[in-house]
């Protein structure tokens, strides 16, 4: 019976624990909850605090840093969001939403060059993630970053994905009388033809990238 009393009390021990992390959680919801309504608002400043009140209950969760993460962007505090991108990272190494969140926060301040070479490391990560591998491509076109997005488009062309978006960005490149250019307008004719891949495109269009 003296063996079993350690082990009884191990248990309430661990049952009281289990309970409190349960309640954390849920209160760590509500707060989220109240947080997106405010989001939605655009009350951004109301927003952060009730996130890190959030994220201080329930720590281990990747959704309520996230949550956190796009109120600071939306709140404007790039560097407490890059801080919390990092940590979130090393704890979430699968999650490249934490990095994609980081360049985002690097090139709202003015850090481009440090935001594409972080957008270079996330796309080796993510090879296969076409849609995204053209949309930094066509972001890295928009603001003069010409050699990623060169060597972006060339690796969706040997994959044969996303090729019209990528003769598209080489034509722009290159120039109106290169070859790509023609490759660009064929590309162009085919997608006009082919009902499926407009739908295909459409889908696209609408994705949060």
């Amino acid at each position: 019976m003296k063996r079993l009393i350690p082990l009884l009390i191990l248990t309430l021990l661990l049952l009281s624990s289990c309970t409190t992390s349960i309640a954390k959680r849920e209160k760590s919801l509500v707060l989220q909850a109240e947080a997106l309504s405010l989001l939605d608002a655009k009350e951004y400043g109301k927003a952060v605090p009730l996130l890190e009140e959030a994220v201080k209950l329930a720590p281990k969760e990747s959704e309520g840093r996230y949550n956190l993460v796009l109120a600071l962007l939306a709140n404007e505090q790039f560097d407490e969001a890059i801080l919390l991108c990092d940590d979130s990272y090393s704890l979430f190494p699968a999650h490249l939403q934490f990095m994609l969140a980081k360049a985002f926060a690097l090139r709202a301040k003015g850090e481009s060059d440090a935001a594409f070479s972080l957008y270079s490391e996330i796309l080796a990560l993510d090879r296969g993630n076409f849609p995204l591998h053209a949309t930094l491509m066509e972001l890295a076109l928009e603001k003069g970053y010409h050699d990623f997005a060169r060597k972006t488009a060339l690796y969706l062309l040997s994959v044969h994905k996303e090729e019209a978006r990528a003769f598209k960005a080489l034509a722009t490149i290159e120039g109106e009388d290169s070859w790509y250019a023609f490759a660009a307008s064929l590309t162009k004719e085919a997608s006009a033809e082919s009902p499926e891949l407009i739908q295909e495109q459409s889908k696209q269009a609408d994705a949060p990238f």
